[in-house]
């Protein structure tokens, strides 16, 4: 029996009796008629007898003062009274919290009695105990009922008799006290289970009420000793027997009853529940009858009782076997192996129809105390956080875990992404597995840099997959799998050494926290591996994550972090892969993971031939032949016109040359590349030596011709360059779709610093002004003038440069810069690029003949005399005496005045030369060569120019061709050409 606590005696507080009755004032009443009477006697008034009024006057004052008195000293009396009854009451109180607290230590409740020391500490005890054969009661909490009180009240030393004489508040004080004393109300309901104990009632409320008891009675029998047998209809739901760490054994019974047999040393308690009181088996210590419905009865004791359902006791249980796994007490048949296969996994687990297994992604992934362990990421999860530190068996559970799934679903219902931040050897074993559609390792950055962007591009796509098929999630769309719709396929996207690769790209938290919170619907799932997830996986992430799975830690702070307690540090070092998993209902378990053998992977390989489609494009390859794109580009522009289609961006049909094709992650896609130059604007194109510079020249020329789009190469000497450019300008052409200048920034450097000028200007001004035209400019790099010149650009190709230096200045990324890149490859910014890497086709055309202006050639005739200023005057008069002319070099002979050249006119050619020095000793003639001759200057330099011919603006640069000059009419210079031909030939 459950000893009670020894009685509390208290006594009641002494009250006062009433307060007597005040006697008739007598001697008051007649003093007054006596003195009037002697007055009356001695004077003879009669009115002196008026005094005697005053005697019956007293009386009566007095006796009104006397019951007024009474009735205060009465009623402070009671206040006393009344104050010393409620001191009393709070003292019942307080002695029946202590009797509920003893009483709550005696019998905890059930989560308490699951607490890790709380059990462990009780199952000691009760070694103890039984070593000592002395066998401790074993009290179990049926609820909570009003009880007697262990409180008794003295009468004392009351001055008062009998008790219907006191006050009203004060009798109704003193039977609030007496009631308060008698009983004690919500007081734990607690019975001895060695004496058996059985409960009649409703089967769903006494079944519940059986289960929370016979849970209560294992928290308090070691595991180590005890025995359960017990005997349940089948069809009801027990599965919380085969999570205790005792070992059980369970047989079949009638629905209407079933009961719980316990074997320990020095007491065999039975815990039985049934429909009627005549189906208990016989000589139980305790019945409970529930009351119908739990109605009346219940409610006159003001009865609650502890009723437990299945999933709270599988909960329980989980927790009682992990305290006595933490402890060594498991059951000698529950213990498990310290090594098992995955192989033996699957073979013990139920399987599965492969081609109708849509919901869910339930796998065995090993052994618990109950038999195969399985793990679902649709129902446990949507996520995993798995940690463990090195040589636990982390990568072997991912492994082994992938290789489950992979068994039991097809690659039409999952896929995998592998992501290995330890060098790439962790996933091999899985390499060539239908389901997995890429695998990422921090080896090569470029494919890492191109996973994360297919992920985010991923998202995208499932949102428009799901808003297509009307459906709110993925769940949705697989119940209807079988009719209209087809599900998408789950993606799992497992991380091996999650800190690794969070460390080098931070910007992937935020990725990860999106998918986390989006996962769930979308059929994203992450399991996430690394050594301690604390202060690695953020808060945003893990608030995600309900499947946790902790192999062995060395940090308590890292185990409690993940599982909300330090039992993970106690995991046995010596059986690899020993683990403790906490999933979604929140249970706790330890389960020893399998672990996958070499020919595992080859018998998944061997199910499913048809593997799934990659989620991400190859990198672009180094060498892109134009060919092949041209044709590909027609197909396209064939297929646009037929739809109809318009052109908006670098990946879609449409308007445009094509030169490249553009990887575009994020859109899982590598469209062609086009330029267009009545919507394109202006390219500019930078890149180091053979960094395929002249190559995008070459291939927009051969693609332009292709396409019967105009294209003009401008020259690399600056002033057919500059004339050219002029000529465009002031004369378009709407056949040209394209002018190409190669290596501006060497063109420029030839340049004198005058022309260098106006060349830059002239550039910008066609750059602003040129609008149905594109030009297309390379260059090493941004020098001089170019800097104010490249922000003109709409777009921009940056290919390789030198440095990272060089690679900034040009306008990019410093973290994208990368030397290796190949001959073409590059950025892409502008309306269509939009910063996309992009590979540039290669034609096997050379870049077509520059074009060059054509020059107004000058001859002297009949018709107006010629002035011309060269610094060798006599060598070049020697070359014009052939031409049939009247050659007059100033100087050497008288010359002619004005006007003896106007009478000249109409007679042979007369050409006036002279150097500088001449033409200027000669003023009068030089004046009115100015107003009325045409003046040529060849071989002088532009400052010369402007002392002879007064040329205000900076004259245009010359080229190389043979008898290029100056041409200087109406106070403008332009290019010409001297013709020194003789006349006939």
């Amino acid at each position: 029996m459950i000893p009670d606590a020894a009685p509390e005696r208290l006594t009641l507080p002494a009250l006062a009796p009433p307060p007597p009755r005040p006697p008739f004032p007598f001697v008051a009443t007649a003093a007054p008629v006596l003195v009037s009477i002697g007055i009356w006697a001695v004077t003879g008034s009669v009115y002196s007898l008026l005094f005697a009024a005053l005697g019956p006057v007293v009386a009566v004052g007095s006796l009104l003062d006397g019951r007024r008195q009474r009735r205060r000293t009465a009623a402070r009396d009671a206040d006393r009274a009344v104050g010393a009854l409620s001191k009393t009451r709070d003292r019942v109180l307080d002695l029946h919290e202590r009797e509920r607290g003893r009483l709550e230590r005696t019998a905890p409740s059930l989560p308490e009695l699951c607490l890790p020391g709380a059990a462990a500490a009780r199952w000691a005890h009760a070694g103890s105990d039984v070593a000592a054969g002395d066998a401790a009661p074993i009290a179990v909490r049926l609820g909570r009922a009003r009880r007697p009180s262990m409180v008794i009240l003295d009468r004392g030393a009351t001055a008062l008799e009998p008790d219907e004489e006191l006050p009203a508040a004060v009798r109704a004080a003193l039977d609030e006290l007496r009631s308060a004393a008698s009983e004690v109300d919500d007081s734990p309901w607690l019975v001895d289970a060695r004496d058996g104990i059985g409960i009649v009632g409703a089967l769903p409320a006494a079944r519940a009420l059986a289960r929370s008891v016979a849970l209560q009675v294992a928290a308090n029998c070691s595991p180590a000793t005890a025995r359960i047998s017990a005997a349940l209809d089948p069809d009801c739901d027990e599965r919380w027997l085969s999570d205790l760490p005792h070992a059980v054994s369970v047989t079949s019974a009638e629905a209407e009853r079933g009961t719980y047999r316990f074997r320990i040393e020095g007491a065999d308690p039975v815990v039985a529940f049934a429909t009627h009181r005549s189906l208990l088996p016989s000589g139980l210590g305790s019945v409970v009858e529930l009351a119908p419905h739990g109605a009346e009865e219940a409610r006159a004791h003001a009865a609650r009782f502890d009723l437990v359902g299945s999933a709270r006791a599988r909960d329980a249980a989980s927790a009682l076997a992990v305290v006595a796994a933490e402890h060594g007490l498991l059951a000698s048949h529950r213990a498990l192996p310290h090594a098992v296969t995955l192989s033996e996994v699957l073979n013990a687990a139920p399987g599965a129809d492969r081609e109708t297994a849509r919901i869910g992604l339930r796998a065995p992934v090993g052994l618990d105390a109950s038999g195969v362990a399985e793990l679902d990421l649709v129902s446990d999860g949507p996520h995993a956080v798995v940690a463990g530190t090195t040589g636990a068996g982390k990568s072997e559970l991912l492994v082994s875990w992938v290789l489950a799934m992979a068994a039991r679903h097809p690659p039409r219902a999952v896929t995998f992404l592998l992501v290995d931040f330890k060098g790439g050897a962790a996933f091999a074993p899985l390499a060539g597995l239908p389901h997995v559609i890429g695998t990422v390792s921090d080896l090569d950055a470029r494919r890492s840099a191109r996973a994360i962007e297919s992920l985010r591009a991923e998202l995208l796509r499932r949102e428009r997959a799901l808003f297509e098929a009307g459906a709110r999630s993925i769940d949705d769309l697989e119940l209807r799998a079988g009719a209209e719709s087809v599900p998408l396929a789950r993606l799992v996207i497992v991380v091996d050494e999650f800190a690794a690769m969070v460390s080098g790209q931070p910007e992937l938290h935020e990725l990860f926290a999106d998918i986390s919170a989006r996962g769930r619907s979308l059929g994203l799932h992450l399991i996430l591996c690394t050594q301690r997830p604390s202060g690695v996986v953020r808060d945003a992430v893990l608030a995600n994550v309900t499947l946790r799975i902790s192999l062995r830690v060395t940090d308590r702070g890292d185990s409690t972090a993940m599982l909300g307690t330090d039992a993970a540090t106690r995991l046995s070092p010596t059986a690899r892969g020993r683990a403790l998993i906490a999933d979604g209902s929140g249970q706790l378990r330890e389960v020893q993971l399998a672990l996958a053998e070499p020919g595992d992977a080859s018998r998944v390989r061997a199910a499913e031939r048809a593997p799934s489609a990659a989620m991400w494009c190859d990198p672009l390859p180094d060498r892109l032949p134009l060919g092949p794109l041209l044709r590909e580009a027609a197909t396209e522009a064939a297929g646009a016109a037929a739809t109809h289609e318009v052109a908006q961006g670098a990946g879609e049909s449409g308007a445009g040359v094509p030169f490249g094709r553009v990887d575009l992650p994020a859109e899982q896609c590598q469209p062609i590349a086009r330029l267009d130059p009545r919507a394109d604007g202006h390219l500019l194109v930078l890149g180091a030596a053979r960094s395929g510079r002249t190559t995008v020249l070459r291939t927009i020329a051969a693609a332009a011709a292709e396409a019967g789009v105009g294209c003009v190469v401008v020259p690399d000497d600056p002033a057919e360059a500059s004339s050219l450019l002029v000529e465009l300008l002031d004369h378009p052409d709407d056949r040209i779709g394209f002018v190409l200048l190669d290596d501006l920034d060497l063109l420029l450097a030839r340049t004198d610093p005058d022309p260098r000028h106006e060349l830059t200007e002239l550039l910008t001004r066609f750059v602003r002004g040129a609008r149905r035209v594109s030009l297309v400019i390379t260059a090493q790099r941004l020098t001089g003038g170019l800097h104010g010149l490249a922000g003109l650009f709409d777009a921009r190709v940056l290919l390789r440069q030198s440095s990272r230096d060089e690679h900034v200045l040009g306008g990019g990324d410093g973290a994208a810069f990368d030397p290796s890149l190949p001959p073409g490859a590059g950025r892409w910014t502008g309306r269509r690029g939009g910063g996309a890497v992009i590979q540039v086709a290669i034609g096997p055309d050379p870049l077509p003949a520059a074009r060059l202006v054509e020059l107004p050639g000058l001859r002297p005739g009949p018709d107006r005399p010629l002035a011309i200023v060269c610094p060798r005057p006599v060598h070049l008069a020697t070359r014009l005496s052939g031409t049939g002319a009247r050659v007059v070099v100033l100087g050497d002979a008288p010359a002619p005045d004005e006007g003896e050249l106007r009478v000249s006119r109409g007679q042979p050619a007369t050409v006036l030369i002279g150097d500088p020095d001449a033409w200027q000793a000669e003023w009068a003639l030089l004046g009115f060569a100015r107003r009325e001759l045409p003046i040529v200057v060849i071989g002088c330099s532009p400052s010369e120019l402007r002392a002879i011919a007064r040329v205000r603006d900076a004259p245009p640069p010359l080229g190389a061709r043979p008898g290029e000059c100056w041409w200087v009419e109406g106070g403008a210079a332009r290019r010409a050409v001297l013709d020194l031909t003789r006349r006939g030939d």
